[in-house]
């Protein structure tokens, strides 16, 4: 009784093998086309396959990474706003900082890595102290004033420290 029910099923599928492989094979085509598609504009894959392409080509992507960041960090000066000139010293601070971390000095903040910063490893390792602590105050006084020559003059100092790092140009 099952079996007389069955049979017809398989006798179809039997017949008609070859266009349902065909039709699987094009719905499964276009499911994975769809996966592939979606994964590349969401972002998923194309940083982590950026970042493998970027290594084989030799190109280090912490200093391309840092590259951008700086460019960010010159359009904040340009625009001559306290807040923006503020934003500006910390983030090259925040930078230097993920770049010492990175190269594999020791200490849990920056102030701890430059501690044990010898001159000979940075040209202007005292300056970048400096240029620290007033990061520091900058955090820490929310009426602390800044004027677009004092943030220059701050920016430049973590630039020429990036620079010895070989991180921007």
């Amino acid at each position: 009784m099952i079996i007389d029910f069955v049979n017809p099923f398989i006798n179809f599928f039997i017949e008609n093998l070859l266009i349902i492989q065909i039709i699987s094979f094009l719905i499964s085509s276009i499911l994975l086309g769809c996966i592939i598609y979606f994964l590349f504009n969401t972002e998923v894959v194309s940083g982590p396959v950026s970042h493998f392409i970027d290594v084989f080509n030799g190109i280090d992507t912490s200093r391309r990474g840092s590259i951008k960041a700086w460019k960010q960090i010159q359009k904040k000066l340009q625009t001559k706003q306290e807040n923006q000139l503020k934003l500006a010293v910390v983030e090259a601070n925040n930078i230097l900082n993920g770049a010492l971390r990175a190269a594999g000095y020791q200490g849990k903040n920056l102030g701890e890595r430059l501690s044990k910063i010898v001159p000979v490893e940075f040209c202007n390792i005292e300056e970048v102290k400096r240029a620290h602590e007033i990061k520091k105050r900058i955090d820490s006084e929310p009426d602390f004033s800044l004027t677009h020559g004092e943030a220059k003059m701050l920016v430049d100092i973590y630039k020429k420290a990036l620079q010895d790092l070989n991180l921007i140009k």
